[in-house]
């Protein structure tokens, strides 16, 4: 499948509070078509562009000028990645410590109240706590499939932008978004790796939530991606719906790099390889903990993410 479609179906299925954050693909290309061929004969410069889902470009500039016009509008687009990405960064970051909080208050509670403290509020407790993680591990993974998507956007529309003007923009603006914060996912990394060490500590009875890496061989000796659910897991709809798209991210990305036959630095491949070197983005979130050795051994868990190597 084209990367436009995988884009499309991509954006149908995620989030929708999310779409308008994506890279405006379809826009850019139409935009594209409008930017004279160096061998064209000159001609009236084109009216602007109808809207097309939010967005209102201005006609091109004169060819001499194309590239710093074309630089604008993509930076725009990096600005608003940024933007998103760092303010989800830091909202993960807090929900994840009050999750943390939340599990000293009820290991706290086990100790000074003891057999007053049922096991039915402890289950109640910690099937919330449990719901939590997965939720938050969810949106974590979605948006490394987020930057990884983006950038591969990005890559593809600078790819036709060059082989319509005959110029050379593509390495020298992949290069700039390499260091944007967007796509500078080491943090992000670290917060799911803690997040998934609390899930298996807490969590150790029962089977997976959802799970990112390529898990099994299909008949022609490829790989696919496990896209089972245990829908006996009460984890609600909000978390259900942040499930499904994490999947429909993952199947684009899976799809991308299949499509991607030939590797150099700039190839999709290269891109979300380097990505998943990061992390293995395996999501555990078991049934229930029924100890309060479990709660005490979090401390320690989170104590050795937060020194490992940045």
């Amino acid at each position: 499948m084209k990367f436009g479609k995988e884009f499309k179906t991509h954006l149908e299925e995620t989030l929708p509070e999310w779409r308008e954050k994506y890279l405006c693909y379809k826009p850019l290309k139409k935009l594209l078509k409008s930017i004279p061929t160096p061998d064209a004969a000159p001609a009236p410069a084109p009216a602007p562009l109808p809207p097309a889902d939010g967005d209102n470009y201005p006609p091109p500039a004169p060819f001499p000028e194309l590239q710093d016009w074309f630089v604008r509008i993509l930076t725009e687009e990096l600005e608003k990645f940024n933007d998103f990405y760092i303010d989800k960064e830091e909202d993960f970051i807090i929900r994840l410590q009050k999750l943390k909080e939340r599990i000293e208050r009820v290991k706290d509670r086990e100790i000074q109240h003891g057999a007053s403290y049922t096991d039915r509020e402890f289950s109640e407790e910690m099937m919330d706590i449990r719901k939590d993680f997965v939720s938050i591990h969810g949106e974590m993974v979605l948006l490394k499939n987020y930057s990884s998507l983006n950038f591969a956007g990005l890559v593809k529309i600078l790819k036709k932008y060059d082989k319509r003007t005959g110029e050379l923009l593509r390495l020298r603006f992949t290069q700039l978004a390499f260091h944007q914060p967007f796509f500078t996912t080491e943090p992000l990394t670290r917060l799911v790796r803690e997040c998934e060490a609390n899930l298996e500590l807490l969590f150790p009875l029962e089977a997976e939530v959802v799970e990112s890496t390529v898990v099994a061989e299909d008949k022609n000796g490829g790989t696919s991606l496990n896209t089972s659910m245990d829908t006996t897991l009460p984890l609600g709809k909000e978390t259900a719906d942040i499930y499904r798209s994490t999947l429909a991210a993952m199947r684009t990305i899976q799809g991308l790099k299949k499509a991607s036959s030939t590797y150099n630095p700039l190839s999709l491949s290269a891109v979300f390889g380097n990505q998943d070197n990061d992390s293995t983005g395996d999501v555990t979130a078991e049934n229930s903990a029924d100890s309060l050795s479990n709660l005490q051994n979090v401390d320690e868990v989170n104590n050795e993410v937060a020194s490992s190597p940045k």
